[in-house]
């Protein structure tokens, strides 16, 4: 192995310098993007690191289990899909929406993940899949509340519950963890893309309910 190596981690990319026997320098910058993590692929990486760190592992063998990790796949778009439309409902009624409130967010949270799963797979930008995402849930909500006039379906309820598969709560919770940490680096970088979307959710909330508003009159 080299004698000296250091590296230096953010959210967004990895730098690493490496001195060998003839004090020559070498380093590397990796870019990361910001973007979804696979968590089994997280929690495999560092069952392997420690791994390596009690000698379990020739550094052939690390490479070779490294490779097959990165060949796991994710969770199906279907698992996915479902997963959102529950978490919408379940979220929406914890949030002060009634059962059947629930149940329409449930199906407007379902269609919301059929875009973003579409969306992920076209390489769209966050700011589009953000905004045309909230302006999506608006008008399905809109929609579920005139289209069952003997049921009083609050749309503001609705959208509470089916935003939720957009809203960035592990990268938040992650860029207040790092800060608390004083890595203020990683923190900013996180905290500055979930702001950001949370802006384009509510632009995309904004527009589509002021829209609504003007041309319709708010009318439900």
């Amino acid at each position: 192995g080299y004698p000296n190596v250091d590296t230096f981690t953010v959210s967004n990319a990895i730098i690493v310098s490496i001195e060998n026997e003839e004090h020559e320098l070498f380093a590397k910058v990796k870019n990361v993007p910001m973007s979804g993590a696979n968590l089994e692929i997280v929690s495999e990486v560092n069952n392997l690191s420690r791994q390596i760190e009690d000698g379990m592992y020739t550094v052939e063998e690390a490479a070779a289990r490294l490779e097959k990790i990165e060949q796991l796949k994710p969770n199906s778009g279907l698992l996915q899909v479902l997963s959102a439309g529950l978490a919408s409902g379940c979220l929406g009624y914890m949030f002060g929406a009634t059962a059947l409130e629930g149940v329409a967010a449930f199906f407007t949270g379902l269609i919301l993940y059929i875009w973003i799963v579409f969306a992920g797979k076209k390489g769209f930008s966050k700011i589009i899949t953000n905004i045309i995402g909230g302006v999506f849930i608006t008008f399905l909500a809109i929609f579920a509340s005139r289209i069952v006039p003997f049921v009083a379906l609050r749309p503001d309820k609705l959208i509470i519950g089916s935003v939720m598969p957009l809203v960035p709560g592990v990268a938040f919770t992650n860029a207040i963890r790092d800060m608390a940490d004083s890595d203020f680096i990683s923190g900013t970088v996180r905290i500055t893309d979930a702001i950001f979307v949370f802006a384009y959710i509510a632009v995309g909330v904004g527009v589509a309910w002021t829209c609504y508003t003007y041309f319709v009159g708010g009318r439900f």
